[in-house]
């Protein structure tokens, strides 16, 4: 069973924080030729109240589960990177 918790600060997944990623983040990940799978889960969109999608990537030789972000474009960081349905990811 799959559990998140979010506050101001740290996305958790079953009790292990999140890492993040973002667009170009993934890019040098390809230019690099490592390794990476993704997966959709399904989440209720807080302001809306609307399931959305996100993404979280499983990135070859590491542990950490990386959630797919915006870069941060102001002091308050982040912003998840929220689709209305995943999207077709060939790799």
């Amino acid at each position: 069973m799959e559990q998140v918790v979010v506050d101001r600060n740290l996305i958790m997944l079953d009790g292990k924080p999140l890492a993040l990623v973002t667009p170009s983040g993934l890019s040098k990940w390809k230019s690099e030729g490592v390794s990476f799978n993704c997966r959709y889960d399904q989440i209720t969109e807080e302001c809306e109240h609307k399931e959305k999608y996100r993404c979280l990537y499983k990135k070859e030789g590491s542990p950490d589960t990386f959630l797919l972000v915006n870069a941060p474009s102001s002091p308050e960081g982040f912003n998840v990177i929220l689709f209305d349905q995943p999207p077709q990811m060939r790799h």
